[in-house]
């Protein structure tokens, strides 16, 4: 089956913790999840390309049902389907503990991660643009001429990790990666410890000196699309409406890549990357793609930004 456009990361089942003690359990999670809903909300012609347990339609199954999403890009490659306990704090920055110890982020890491081996079945001159939520060190990197070779006419769009853009000691090989993809995203936090920067102005100006095209997550206030050095900005739709905001700039990233492949202007690609962020975060867990799609739920949304 043929696929526009490919959604990669790895799956995750959250048991929630917010700042406030309140607690969510056996979430959908992971970033496939959400990139994919970031696309999926345009375009039915994307792949859910992810790994997980034996498990993983347990938890996944309904949601895969009811969205009708192919299944042919999950691999079984794990124990377990990666099941962790994410705790949220005051100023919105988190961390994860996996409920089957630590050591079971080294196995998913392993067999749970995308490569060019996972990809190829899906890759054709058709294919049009790739998310990938892959750490700095992963071997993909070493393959993305293998990638390009087989899908020469795809655009890759790269979020790196929290830990790869905010572990020092990862920064000169997250350089080297970025030279090797189309576009970019990170949100602030992220974008300040890479480029150990203090202001929003200071970490533009570092964006724009590397001149590759960039999503700038600015969380509640908004997102940025940056190329050629100029910037476009665009606020959040009432944010303080949000339910949920995991997951939110995954769906955001994969949505921008959509629109920025799809040939639209950057004003267009922040607009609809930011109707898809708020999308996800009114649903608890990832939003039903199909019923959005079906009902046209976007365009109502679009005309928050009339005028502005």
């Amino acid at each position: 089956m043929s696929f526009s456009y490919i959604a990669a990361g790895i799956s995750i089942i959250n048991d929630i913790e917010y700042h406030d003690g309140s607690k969510k359990d056996s979430r959908l999670g992971g970033c496939a999840i959400f990139a994919y809903s970031g696309i999926g909300l345009f375009t039915d012609s994307v792949l859910f390309l992810s790994s997980g347990g034996p498990d993983f339609f347990d938890h996944y199954g309904d949601y895969f049902k009811e969205n009708q999403i192919c299944d042919e890009g999950i691999s079984i490659s794990l124990p377990h389907t990666h099941h962790t306990l994410l705790k949220y704090e005051a100023d919105g920055t988190w961390h994860e503990d996996s409920i089957y110890g630590p050591d079971y982020f080294a196995l998913q890491s392993e067999n749970n991660r995308t490569s060019f081996k996972k990809l190829k079945p899906f890759l054709s001159k058709e294919t049009k643009g790739l998310y990938i939520d892959s750490n700095a060190f992963e071997k993909i990197f070493d393959e993305i001429d293998e990638i390009r070779k087989l899908a020469p006419n795809m655009k890759i769009m790269w979020e790196p990790p929290t830990m790869s853009s905010k572990d020092p000691s990862l920064h000169d090989l997250v350089l080297n990666n970025l030279h090797k993809v189309d576009y970019y995203s990170m949100n602030l936090d992220e974008a300040s410890s890479f480029f150990s920067c203090e202001s929003r102005d200071e970490i533009i100006s570092e964006i724009m000196k590397l001149n590759i095209p960039c999503f700038l997550r600015e969380g509640e206030n908004g997102s940025s699309w940056i190329e050629d050095h100029n910037i476009v900005f665009l606020p959040s739709i009432d944010p303080e409406e949000a339910i949920d905001v995991t997951g939110c700039g995954n769906c955001s990233t994969a949505a921008a890549l959509y629109w920025k492949i799809e040939g639209k202007d950057e004003r267009d690609i922040v607009v609809n990357a930011n109707i898809a962020a708020k999308l996800n975060s009114m649903a608890d867990g990832a939003f039903g793609v199909k019923k959005a799609r079906d009902e046209r739920a976007y365009l109502s949304m679009r005309r928050s930004y009339e005028g502005l």
